[in-house]
């Protein structure tokens, strides 16, 4: 192998260091994404999902705002057994975390996700058609989780499918979205935005331990208490169909201004802080789209 220095002056090139072929290959295997392999890994799922049809968006979103209540159930379902101490909230808001599980490992249609996935395809090639594909993609999807979100509550609630007890450890921890502002509920839904993307980014380059990075980051959202725009509005919803609060106070205090802190702190941060970390590294494809 060559001994030759390298042609900038850093020291030795790559064939100094004595390695097999095969060991090459290892290492290589070995490597972490860089962050432009990552940005690009995202942007390609991001073109897929503004290629599938609207009806197979709408359905996996109903799906996703079905299993996204779990987030609720299970939480309040950790509250009725646990003893009143201040400890409870600590381990009742593992439960938050079950939703997300099974809707991100089911590659079901969650909003916040796809508030980095399609957007990443508009930063490369802004195009009017990606711009109007990905708002569709946006509205078909929001709209089908809080359907879902909707039809669950409304049935655990009025079917039998929940019992008395459960429905009002449901109610005792939601209570706290009924008096919050609109103003509140954008702030925090910046950082569950920004969160949520943070995890796309982290899942695309992981091939093991993705459950745990599931928990901890959507953990962190719930002892954070930060606004979910999905996961929330099964509390609000439930509030409401109690006259906890008003139909109009859950979306106008809750929804709309939560829906916009997701954006901000998914689109608005970590989608440009991604793109701009990798945009002088990254050659602009061109696909005629």
């Amino acid at each position: 192998m060559s001994d030759k220095p390298d042609p900038e002056g850093r020291g030795e090139t790559d064939d100094s260091v004595k390695l097999s072929d095969k060991e090459r290959v290892q290492a290589r295997k070995n490597l972490r994404s860089t962050s432009p392999v990552i940005f690009e890994t995202i942007r390609q799922e991001g073109i897929e999902e503004l290629e599938r049809p609207l009806l197979s968006l709408w359905w996996s979103g109903v799906a996703a705002g079905l299993v996204m209540s779990l987030s609720l159930f299970s939480k309040g379902y950790l509250h009725h057994h646990l003893p009143d101490e201040a400890w409870r909230p600590l381990v009742s808001n593992f439960g938050y975390t079950v939703g997300f599980l099974l809707v991100i490992l089911g590659r079901l249609q969650l909003f916040t996700e796809n508030t980095i996935k399609p957007v990443l395809p508009l930063f490369i090639t802004p195009t009017m058609w990606r711009l109007r594909t990905m708002v569709q993609l946006w509205v078909v999807v929001l709209v089908a989780n809080l359907v879902g979100i909707f039809a669950s509550v409304a049935l655990a609630d009025n079917a039998g499918i929940a019992m008395p007890h459960q429905i009002a450890a449901f109610l005792e921890v939601s209570h706290h979205l009924a008096d919050r502002s609109a103003l509140e509920n954008i702030a925090l839904g910046v950082p569950a935005g920004f969160l949520l993307a943070t995890l796309v980014w982290g899942l695309a380059d992981m091939k093991s331990g993705r459950v745990w990075l599931i928990i901890i980051v959507t953990y962190v959202i719930a002892v954070g208490e930060f606004s979910h725009v999905v996961a929330g509005s099964a509390e609000v919803f439930l509030l409401a169909l109690h006259d906890k609060m008003s139909f109009s106070a859950a979306f106008g205090q809750f929804v709309f201004p939560t829906l916009l802190g997701n954006v901000l702190g998914g689109t608005g941060l970590f989608a440009l802080i991604a793109y701009g970390q990798v945009r002088h590294e990254i050659t602009e494809p061109d696909d005629g789209r």
